[in-house]
């Protein structure tokens, strides 16, 4: 009976479906996933799986690369793959486990240390090379086109310090005070699935497909029915901060 039933969790007809990115990996079904995106920002993606195993040791499952499948509505895929940086076991019910995993781009790795550097007559794009040599292994990262001409007149830095920073910190400020952004884009060549690229002009980021094809994405309630994908709410998130910091 629980075989019989099993068999109605694989991800064959399923709209998620997860896989690893070295093909050897534990078989998890995708309950449902969260997450968030932003330029300059990364992603985290939270992900409730569920299995038949109710003992899949965490180390089995930290730290690797997978890639979570979206069927989208024309048939076609989209993939969005990072690394696992936590997991948690959710309990076991019906004969069913469940796992709950948060996975982050390769960047993340850059905030787990502090660092204190010095560099003098560098530019900022030798800065950032240098730095992001140290993560070669697990990282990919590219400069987009329009940089080197962007960045044509800018003069080295005489003296650049970082100083009990970690390392995305101190990338980001640098890529901001030179009116740079990055953003994340799947890469099947990159050992985590995915690379960074730094570009200069925003106009020249790549259009999501349905809106290239369609001339941008629909905005109307939910419907089971639609033909294609849209956009089905916005919303808006606002805090207090605060406005001066004084050190005595």
């Amino acid at each position: 009976m629980l075989q019989s039933i099993s068999t109605l969790f694989t991800s064959d007809t399923r709209l998620y479906s997860l896989t690893w990115k070295d093909g050897n990996g534990p078989d998890l079904a995708v309950e449902c996933w969260w997450g968030r995106e932003a330029l300059s920002g990364g992603f985290e993606y939270v992900i409730d799986l569920l299995s038949t195993d109710a003992f899949i040791p965490d180390d089995d499952l930290i730290g690797r690369a997978l890639t979570l499948t979206t069927t989208l509505a024309d048939g076609g895929q989209h993939q969005r793959s990072g690394y696992v940086r936590r997991v948690i076991t959710l309990g076991a019910d019906g004969g069913f486990a469940r796992y709950r995993l948060t996975v982050v781009p390769w960047l993340w790795l850059t905030t787990r240390g502090r660092h204190h550097r010095v560099f003098q007559e560098k530019t900022v794009m030798h800065i950032v090379e240098t730095v992001l040599a140290d993560y070669a292994q697990v990282a990919a990262w590219q400069w987009s086109e329009e940089v080197d001409a962007f960045m044509a007149d800018t003069r080295p830095r005489s003296y650049c310090v970082q100083y009990n920073e970690d390392d995305q910190a101190f990338i980001s400020r640098l890529l901001v005070e030179e009116g740079l952004g990055w953003r994340v884009e799947a890469d099947d060549e990159a050992p985590g699935g995915h690379r960074v690229t730094i570009f200069a002009d925003s106009r020249s980021l790549p259009e999501d497909q349905l809106s290239a094809a369609s001339g941008g994405i629909r905005f109307h309630r939910a419907d089971s029915q639609e033909e294609q994908d849209s956009v089905i709410a916005f919303g808006q998130h606002l805090r207090l901060t605060g406005g001066l910091t004084t050190f005595l």
